[in-house]
């Protein structure tokens, strides 16, 4: 199940990337992620801060590709190595556990 926690928690660092990129104000009121919306609101008031608020928002992107890249790697690496069948037999031992 080592693998399953990890894409699990991998996917929930993607989406908070892709998120951060963007940072609509929905949940962090304010400025405190450097995303494009909060970018494009900084430039016309403190143009440095608006600069830094852009660089943050393409590492943020480059963050993201980064990350997608990587899980899959991880994933052609564990469909290859047998592991996707070794979970399934596991899921299905645990499955009859529980009905028994």
């Amino acid at each position: 199940m080592k693998f399953g926690w990890f894409f699990m928690f991998y996917l929930l660092h993607i989406g908070f990337c892709i998120f951060a990129a963007v940072a609509p104000p929905v949940v962090f009121r304010g400025k405190s992620l450097t995303g494009i919306l909060p970018a494009v609101d900084l430039i016309s008031k403190q143009v440095l801060v608006g600069i830094f608020y852009f660089i943050g928002f393409g590492l943020f992107c480059l963050e993201s590709i980064i990350s997608v890249w990587v899980i899959q790697q991880v994933y052609m690496y564990f469909r290859g190595s047998g592991k996707a069948a070794e979970m399934k037999r596991e899921a299905a031992r645990g499955a009859l556990r529980a009905a028994i």
